[in-house]
């Protein structure tokens, strides 16, 4: 059994989740500066690692803060690892910042991912961006910029494309409908809810 707290950070307010199991935690895509210490003191938290659903600057600008305190590893999908290094990739110049991540990532692919306690399955989920992936915990989705409730991430900034961002979504819905969904921007959902009230969803 996990628990999920959410943390929406940044100019856009992107959530940061922190999912808790017994006494060790991971952090999904940390926008900004979150200061995790004194939850994880008062709550007896051991960090185990940094899960990142894409590597765009509102997802990734609070990894180095975090890196900096705890060594943990940064996961994110093989084809994104240079993104945290190149404005240009991450998409902060495209909104009038620099973003450069200096933490070192390990590049992740399609399948299972164990970290400590906590057995992942990793779908790989282009569209948005070409490394973009949605993490299973459990009977839990983190969507990322891939599903929100009642829309889709835009496709418009680079390595974004349409046509894989169709074939994520027929993913996607290939999954339970009762499977909580828990994107990078936005109230949560459910795969059924988008199924039935997300015209991306509804019209693949």
């Amino acid at each position: 059994m996990i628990e999920i707290y959410t943390y929406p950070l940044g100019m856009v307010q992107a959530n940061c989740y922190v999912v808790v199991k017994e006494d060790s935690c991971l952090v999904i895509d940390p926008g900004d500066v979150l200061n995790l210490q004194p939850f994880l003191e008062q709550n007896h938290l051991h960090l185990e690692a940094v899960l990142l659903t894409h590597a765009h600057f509102d997802h990734i600008k609070g990894v180095d803060s975090i890196t900096e305190m705890y060594s943990v590893p940064v996961y994110v999908h093989q084809s994104e690892v240079s993104f945290l290094q190149d404005p240009a990739l991450n998409a902060s110049l495209s909104f009038y910042e620099t973003i450069v991540c200096h933490s070192k990532a390990i590049g992740i692919q399609e399948g299972k991912l164990s970290i400590g306690k906590f057995d992942i399955d990793v779908y790989h989920t282009p569209g948005h961006t070409c490394g973009s992936c949605c993490f299973r915990i459990e009977d839990h989705l983190f969507s990322g910029d891939t599903l929100f409730q009642g829309s889709i991430g835009r496709m418009d900034l680079p390595t974004g494309s349409v046509m894989q961002m169709k074939e994520s979504l027929r993913k996607l819905s290939a999954l339970e409908d009762d499977l909580p969904v828990y994107p990078g921007h936005g109230p949560a959902t459910t795969i059924g809810f988008e199924k039935q009230w997300n015209y991306e969803m509804k019209h693949l």
